[in-house]
């Protein structure tokens, strides 16, 4: 009886799976950075898919998309506390989709930072684990690589009350510098060197280095760069007024 159970439940998984053609499409408008009919096209699919990762950790991928489009934290937080949710389901669906558990490190840091220094550092424990998860599972995600030179970067950077916050809520705060910032950041830029993000922040952490010259070099490169979306766009308007204070 139990193996007729399992050889259902089998077959149901397999014919409830989403046809990679929908996958494709999904893509598509995400490489044209249409983010908001991505998003309807998603959770259009979400019901007819419910468990499915591959959907889930798109859906949590999309919601941070259109929450970078923008400095404005309630667009944020209308989409960070979804798109934590479908990474959460897909991760407990799949423990070992590298997509997901980015997405999961990478919306509960952002979260942190909605809810404050204690919450950062509470969060930052989980960032850390299911980020170091995701490259252990892709080594080769520029994503997963970012995002732990910026778990470096935000915990190197907290200010004298923000770490002793941090020893109240543990004996024994994360250990994190600027330096591992800057070798996550060449990683990153190594598998994907047509990224932004990337050339601003490792930037961002040499003038941190106070190493000025290759800071300048980043930041540059940053603003010559092409942009695909609003999100690019920002980060290149930032990238240019630290040049203009460099200079």
């Amino acid at each position: 009886m139990k193996v007729i159970t399992f050889i259902m439940l089998l077959i149901s998984t397999v014919l409830i799976a989403v046809p990679q053609a929908e996958l494709i499409r999904i893509d598509a408008l995400h490489d044209a950075s249409e983010y908001e009919k991505e998003l309807a096209q998603l959770e259009v699919l979400s019901v007819e898919y419910p468990e499915d990762v591959e959907i889930l950790w798109r859906l949590a991928q999309v919601h941070f998309d259109i929450a970078d489009q923008t400095e404005d934290e309630e667009v944020h937080k209308a989409h960070f506390y979804p798109g934590f949710e479908a990474a959460k389901k897909g991760v407990k669906i799949d423990p070992n989709s590298a997509r997901a558990n980015h997405w999961y490190a990478t919306l509960i840091g952002k979260i942190g930072m909605l809810e404050g220094t204690k919450q950062k550092i509470i969060n930052s424990y989980d960032v850390e684990e299911y980020g170091l998860k995701a490259i252990e599972l892709d080594p080769a995600y520029d994503g997963s690589l970012h995002l732990l030179g910026r778990w470096h970067y935000e915990l190197a950077d907290l200010s004298w009350i923000e770490r002793t916050v941090a020893k109240i809520v543990y004996e024994t705060p994360p250990k994190a510098s600027f330096e591992e910032s800057v070798e996550f950041y060449k990683k990153a830029i190594e598998a994907k060197s047509d990224e932004v993000r990337h050339y601003l922040w490792i930037g961002k952490a040499f003038i941190k280095l106070k190493d000025y010259e290759k800071a300048k070099k980043y930041l540059q490169t940053a603003t010559e760069m092409t942009p695909l979306d609003d999100a690019d766009r920002l980060m290149q308007k930032e990238a240019a007024v630290l040049l203009k204070k460099l200079k």
